[in-house]
This record gives C-alpha cells, structure tokens and sequence, in this order.
C-alpha cells in the first residue's frame, strides 16, 4: 500500500545520492510530537514501528503487495476458523528462526500475546479473546468470546522469544538485530528468503525529542528516511532534494453526535449531514490528496466496503434537502436559520450548536472548519470551537458538546464496538446503542461483512465518516529504489480507541 507520490526536487543544484554511498542507511526516530504512540509491547527508546519493521515479525502482515487490508503470512504458514466462528487454529512455519537460529514455535507466540494484552499499543484489539494456547511447536489455538472470523486480521503483533519481554531488545525474527540503542546489524542468520526492507549492512537510528529536530536532522541529510503524519506543519517546506512516498492507514476522520442533545437527538437530520459533506473536497484540498474520502467507516480498499452502499449516501444536496423534509426541519421563522420541531418541547428550536475540535493538527481543524462552514451556509448555525486536548477529551467525557470532529486509528478489521458499547472507549455523547453493538459483532463474525451495520450507521447518523488519512515516508533521493512490502508493514498502524488531537 505504498505509493510513490512524488519526486520533489527542491534544490535542483544538489547531486542525487547514490545508494552505494549511503552506508550506514540512517532512520529518525523520536519520541516527540509526531508519533504520539502508547509504549507498544517491546520497551526501547526509538520509534515503535522500526521494531516491527526491521527487528520482529508477526505471524502476519496487513496489506502486503496489495491495495486491501488483507493477511499476508508470515511466520504463519496457515490458519483455520472453526464453524462456529470461536476457534482460530494458527501454524506456525517451521523453519521460522529468531536471530540466534533457534525456532519460533507456538509457545513464542502464545507467549507474545498473551504479554500484548497489558500494553495499550496491542491490548485493545484482543479484547474479545478469552485463551491463547500452544498446543505444539508449530500450533497455537485461540478462543473467543463471540465468533470472531475477522481474528487474523489482527494478528500482525510482533513475536518475540518467551520470557524476552523485559529485556532492553527482545530477540526477534527480522533481518537485521539491535547492536547498540542507535545501531542496527544485517541478521545474518534470517530465516527468510526475501530480499530485506533497505540493503544496507547496517542501520544507524537517531533519536530526537522535537519535530524541528526531525525537520532539521532531516533537511541536511542526517538522515535518510523519516515516516510521519503529512499534515503536520513542521514538514512543509522542505528544501533538500526527496522523494515523497504515502501510505494508506485506518485512521478515519469524522463527525460525532450528542445524541443527547435536543437538536441532534434527532436522527433524521444527522442522517442528513451524510449527504452535506463534500468529502472528495476535503481529502484533496485540505488534506493535500494525502486522504481518501469515504462515506463508510472503513477504508474504502478494505475487502468489504461496499461502494454501491457508500454511493447510496454521498454527497448530494439533492439528497440532503430530501432527508431534511423527511426529518420535518425546515426554516419556519424565515431568518436563515433551519428549524427542527422538538415534540418533547412543543415547539421548534434553531438547528444550532457547536462542533468542537482538537488544535493539534491544523489540517484538522481546517477539515472541521469545512464542514461548519459547508452545513452553515446550508442554514444551519454552528459555532466551531478549537480546544486543547486535555480539553478536548475532557468535553467529549462529559457530554460537552453537540457536534464533535474526531480522529481514531481503527483496527485493521475496522471494528466500531468502542463506539457503541457502554463501556466503550469512544462512546461518547450517549452513544451506546445494543442493536447497533449486535451488528458489530455479527460484522465480526462474518468476516467485515458489515452491510447492515454501515446501512444502520448512515441512517441513523450516529457517526459521519469523512475520510481515512495516509502516512507520510519522507526518503533523501536514490537512497531507497522502492519500499517493499515490509514498509507497507509497520505502516499501518495498531488501533488506538482514543479520540485523537
């Protein structure tokens, strides 16, 4: 799921850089603004996804030579779902090898799971698994607590040696092993065939705390390779010679309701707001094309996103003043301004309320900016309002709001049971809801065959899905001919069920 956006020569006056030259390949990592990740399942002090990347191996991969969120094994050869859906037979290649020759078993696996679940990085997308047993060397079983066919979609977690989770550099798969906390060394020993992410012999990492640090290390080619959100101010302008590379993600952007608000309790009118949004405008303009629109909560290359229901409900003004006069809203007074009849009052009220937003990403507050100002000149009246995000989270925990704009890594099977279980982690403005929590889990077990779920979701209005953001892979020119596979790997993300800044 790599692209080559661009070669952008910024400094036409520079030489391109061989590859032969550039040995030691140096990778930025950082701990700072730009990659705001929990601590995932290996301690250390550079980037989480150089781990994965380069180090460990999970028994699958996500999207590897494809357009799709679909397994790709890896240290699984195979596996199997049981017929009623609450058995997930893993096996284990068998000449699967850690850097130090000895085998990868079952055991491993069983043992890096199981230790995933306390981490915020991994444990959330276990959560509907009840055991994790190696039965032998090469077969581990997993069990459910509901039919899970969707399971190895999320089995991308990486691997590492039994009893290694405390150590500074657990031992690993991957082809190449940690000498030092910024040096890197070809594993001479790995197991597979394949030709490696970069050839080089050895990697050098350096760490940094500030995006002008990124910026910087970057702009005077100290380094040569730099992943990072591309909606974040500190990357523009760059004036080295680079090459732009994207990458797509399961981060979704999207409109939240209070559904315990008076005016927004009204589920005819925030099904309205589906066909409002010019989402297609969004992604290009004010995402700079480094977005997918997407009218459904998945990512519209994801195996079951049903284009012939998205094109159902997307944008449409025509469509939009339908949906309005079905919800009997409509500018009663003749101000300028809808109005919605509330039968619990007895009287109409102004469609009127506010949209908050978090400040950390000004390309997100412009995305919600659009939206405000598309629905306003449509005769509604909201007022956005920017805040920080202790703020931010703050006000979606107690319901204070009418309209939110949020962001969220889903899981690689897009699954939304956070928003519409009680207990849920992005349940926010009342929004549980047992016939939409049942439809999610059916999804679940049906391998993402989400139909009734995202035809429920549009004509309720609970949430609004704009679009699914890329990554960024910022490259000094010729110093990697191509990503493989394995970038498109520890590009995508581990879900993180927290409404993002």
């Amino acid at each position: 799921m790599i692209h080559n956006r661009s070669f952008v020569p910024m400094n036409p006056d520079k030489k391109e850089i061989n590859e032969l030259e550039h040995s030691p390949f140096d990778f930025i990592a950082n701990e700072g603004n730009i990659h705001s990740y929990a601590a995932s399942l290996i301690p250390s002090h550079w980037h989480r996804e150089l781990e994965i990347f380069i180090l460990l191996e999970g028994r699958v991969r996500i999207g590897a030579g494809s357009e799709t969120f679909e397994v790709s094994p890896v240290l699984a050869e195979s596996y199997d779902v049981s017929g009623d859906g609450l058995t997930t037979t893993v096996h284990i290649r068998p000449e699967a090898r850690f850097s130090d020759g000895s085998p990868v078993t079952a055991q491993d696996a069983a043992y890096s799971l199981l230790s995933s679940r306390g981490t915020v990085y991994y444990g959330s997308r276990l959560r509907h698994v009840l055991s994790i047993v190696a039965d032998d060397e090469t077969t581990l079983t997993i069990t459910t607590d509901t039919a899970y066919e969707c399971l190895p979609l999320l089995l991308d977690i990486p691997i590492i040696k039994d009893g290694s989770v405390d150590e500074a550099s657990p031992l690993g798969s991957g082809p190449y092993v940690m000498e030092s906390d910024t040096r890197l060394v070809r594993n001479a020993n790995w197991w597979q065939t394949a030709a490696p992410i970069v050839d080089f012999d050895e990697i050098s990492l350096t760490l940094v705390e500030k995006t002008s640090e990124v910026r910087d290390n970057f702009e005077y080619e100290n380094v040569n390779l730099v992943l990072t959100d591309p909606n974040s101010a500190a990357f523009a302008g760059f004036h080295n010679d680079y090459e732009l590379w994207d990458a797509k993600s399961p981060i979704m952007q999207y409109v939240g309701y209070n559904i315990n608000s008076k005016v927004f309790s009204n589920y005819g009118l925030r099904s309205a707001i589906t066909y409002a949004i010019d989402r297609e405008h969004i992604a290009t303009d004010i995402m700079g094309g480094f977005a997918q629109a997407a009218v459904l909560p998945a990512s519209p290359d994801a195996p079951f996103y049903d284009v012939k229901l998205a094109n159902t409900y997307s944008y449409s003004l025509t469509k939009f003043q339908q949906q309005l006069e079905s919800a009997s809203v409509e500018d009663m007074d003749h101000d300028g301004t809808l109005d919605l009849y509330v039968s619990s009052l007895g009287y109409a009220v102004p469609v009127s309320g506010t949209m908050i937003v978090c400040s950390s990403s000004y390309q997100r507050v412009e995305a919600a900016t659009e939206v405000v100002n598309a629905l306003n000149a449509l005769g509604f009246k909201i007022t956005l309002k920017t805040l920080e995000l202790s703020e931010f989270r703050q006000a979606l925990q107690t319901g204070n709001f009418d309209l939110y704009y949020g962001e969220i890594r889903l899981s690689n099977n897009f699954d939304l049971t956070p928003f519409f279980s009680a207990s849920g982690s992005m349940c926010y403005g009342g929004l549980d809801d047992s016939v939409m929590l049942n439809l999610c889990n059916q999804a679940l077990a049906n391998n993402g065959n989400s139909y009734n779920l995202y035809k429920r979701l549009c004509e309720r209005g609970y949430i609004t899905p704009v679009l699914f953001k890329h990554l960024a892979v910022y490259t000094t020119r010729g110093s990697i001919a191509h990503p493989t596979d394995y970038i498109d790997w520890f590009l995508i993300p581990p879900a993180n069920e927290a409404a993002e800044g």
